[in-house]
């Protein structure tokens, strides 16, 4: 089954402008998910952690302060995906370990020259990649350790791909 929509859905769900959602399961691999997430990718950042001694806690911000909007609109998409599934995705088994693709696509800068063709610039592929893997956790998969394989590159759109977040979770048993 393949269901791909523009537009509100019988739930209410409305995708945003740019967004739309790619849904797969073959009748016969259930343990595959995959979805799309409209918007320019956001790195996870530094994370600090600090004690502060009158409220007698530990506090834990994150240097980058879009990463929270990005991580929650993986989240929802996942969720959404999830959701339009026969069977849920996800399983507390913490047998189970999991394959994560991760394409992540970025518009090209006007300043950027046209001989380059790889995005080599910031933000860091792994600061990306940490940003997915907490987004998903509790939602598709119940820890992010149980992630045994990752692939994922960046680059940059061109006229047949939207910048956004391309993802693909196989279940391995």
């Amino acid at each position: 089954m393949h269901v791909s929509f523009q537009g509100a859905d019988a739930e209410g769900y409305e995708p945003g402008p740019m967004e739309y959602v790619t849904y797969h399961e073959d009748r016969f691999d259930h343990s595959l998910i995959e979805f799309f997430v409209a918007g320019e990718p956001v790195p996870q950042g530094s994370t600090k952690a600090f004690y502060i001694k009158k409220l007698e806690r530990v506090v834990t911000t994150h240097t980058n302060a879009n990463t929270e909007q990005w991580r929650h609109r993986i989240a929802t998409e996942a969720q959404h995906t999830n959701d339009l599934r026969a069977q849920s995705f996800f399983s507390d088994d913490r047998r189970l370990g999991y394959e994560v693709v991760l394409d992540f696509v970025f518009s090209k800068p006007k300043s950027q020259p046209k001989k380059w063709v790889m995005n080599t610039k910031r933000p860091d592929l792994d600061k990306l990649i940490r940003a997915a893997l907490d987004a998903i956790t509790g939602v598709l998969i119940p820890d992010d350790s149980q992630v045994v394989k990752i692939t994922a590159g960046k680059c940059y759109g061109d006229c047949d791909r939207t910048p956004g977040l391309y993802i693909s979770v196989r279940r391995m048993e």
